[in-house]
């Protein structure tokens, strides 16, 4: 019996012996005696129960609180690894992007050497060379500069940083530049693919349209052929053309469904309240 029960029953108990002491009692007084007994009973009970019931709320609780707590932190975990993964796939893309153009500048330079060779030689390039992506049947891989004419690197590498400072004009001025000086450079599709996206970031949505029409006519083969019909797209929906920018996103989906670009095709026609196919 806890301390609260036992001294309401003791109190209890007391009004009995008082009485007695001081008179006789009949048994009606002895019964009723009894019945104010059970009442306290009763009384204490119901008070245990209600200390039992908040010690349980308390404990409840503190379980609930703790298993937050827990939850709270897993959560901040998963978050933090999340962007860790994040940031090191947007290092690998940017390695993968700086190797590629890498590359290209070797594959120009090497291109240039054979050229410059063969002017002293007096000769053609050296054959057996594979025309680059998007080069008519027939054309020499090797890059002729005419002199005084910067390098195809040089050239390309000031337009490209021009763009990324976003100084548009110079960088489509730079590009068409090198288009007009090397038109079959492995870069040579990547430039025209910089002088449409400088016009989109330019908003002259039309030119740009124009511009990726061009890369993928004269380089139906290039890598730049998803994004380029991708980013026409877009372009198309900001001139309020929706039925064709919507046959561009799904063209995107079918010939390229495993691409990045299929991917935000797919996004883009959920925007337009439309269901990739």
């Amino acid at each position: 019996m806890t301390p609260l029960r036992r001294g309401l029953v003791f109190a209890a108990l007391a009004v009995p012996g008082l009485m007695l002491g001081a008179a006789c009692v009949s048994s009606d007084d002895i019964e009723g005696i009894h019945r104010h007994i059970n009442d306290v009973e009763k009384e204490v009970q119901a008070v245990e129960r209600k200390s039992s019931s908040k010690e349980e709320v308390a404990r409840l609780n503190s379980s609930v609180s703790q298993q937050t707590q827990q939850l709270l932190k897993s959560n901040a975990d998963t978050g933090v690894k999340l962007n860790e993964l994040t940031a090191k796939m947007e290092q690998l893309e940017a390695k993968l992007e700086d190797t590629n153009r890498r590359l290209s500048q070797l594959s120009q330079q090497i291109a240039e050497t054979q050229g410059d060779l063969a002017r002293m030689r007096g000769g053609s390039p050296p054959a057996g060379g594979t025309p680059p992506v998007g080069a008519p049947p027939g054309t020499d891989t090797a890059v002729v500069r005419p002199p005084g004419q910067p390098s195809p690197s040089e050239l390309y590498d000031t337009a490209y940083g021009d763009y990324t400072k976003g100084r548009y004009a110079l960088a489509i001025q730079g590009f068409q530049d090198y288009l007009k000086a090397y038109p079959n450079t492995d870069l040579s599709d990547d430039a025209q693919y910089w002088i449409g996206e400088s016009h989109y970031a330019q908003k002259s949505y039309k030119d740009a349209v124009g511009d990726y029409d061009r890369l993928l006519k004269d380089f139906p083969r290039s890598n730049k052929a998803p994004a380029a019909l991708l980013k026409k797209a877009y372009a198309l929906v900001e001139l309020g053309q929706k039925a064709e920018a919507i046959v561009q996103l799904q063209y995107v989906i079918h010939e390229y469904p495993s691409s990045e670009e299929s991917r935000l095709a797919r996004a883009r026609l959920k925007t337009l309240g439309i269901e990739a196919k």
